[in-house]
């Protein structure tokens, strides 16, 4: 029978911890170096709550730029501070548009559209690589995960095998010792940073 007490539900233990080996090797591969991020974005306020990047998030140098390019587009004027106070977003409000008004305006009352020029300073992995940056706690917390899931599957294994008739009790006891010593030795000279999947994970 080779086991199927607990319908193979053991092999989705081995797998979670083969995920959780993958993701570890891929937290220890070298980290390229971050971009910096430092560009001034506009965004348009559409609503008490609703904004938006204004036309897929332009970035522009300086606000200068931003508010030039603004201007050149857009019918605006200084916002009144009822519609400002309107807005609950962090970003201040610079402009309200003269033509563009909010679709569902309260009390009937027409609601311009709102717009701030904002700073974004940040910085980031270069786009399109796949990197997993996590702390060193965090990663000597999920080899102990791995660790324990490990042992489960090998307990779980060996007693799906007894109680489907493979493996006798005594057999039971002396395969769950055997078993657990095996992988203890593996365990302890595991090498985190490779992967089976390498080339999958962690191009």
């Amino acid at each position: 029978m080779s086991g199927g007490y607990f319908d193979r539900s053991t092999y989705a233990m081995r797998d979670i911890a083969e995920t959780i080996k993958r993701d570890i090797a891929k937290a220890l591969q070298p980290k390229p170096e971050k971009i910096d991020g430092d560009y001034w974005t506009i965004y348009e306020i559409d609503g008490s709550t609703s904004f938006h990047h204004y036309m897929d998030g332009l970035k522009f140098s300086t606000y200068e730029e931003a508010e030039s390019f603004l201007l050149s587009r857009k019918k605006l004027v200084s916002p009144k501070k009822k519609f400002v106070d309107m807005h609950l977003g962090d970003d201040e409000v610079i402009f309200q548009s003269k033509e563009s008004f909010v679709e569902k305006a309260f009390d009937g009352k027409k609601i311009p559209v709102l717009y701030s020029i904002c700073h974004c300073v940040y910085d980031h992995y270069p786009y399109g690589m796949e990197v997993l940056d996590l702390k060193e706690d965090t990663i000597d917390a999920m080899k102990e995960a791995y660790r324990q899931i490990r042992m489960a599957e090998i307990y779980a294994t060996r007693v799906d095998w007894m109680m489907s008739g493979d493996d006798s009790e005594e057999s039971f006891r002396e395969r769950i010792k055997e078993d657990l010593e095996e992988f203890e030795k593996e365990y302890a000279t595991k090498d985190w940073t490779f992967s089976d999947d390498n080339d999958e994970y962690l191009a």
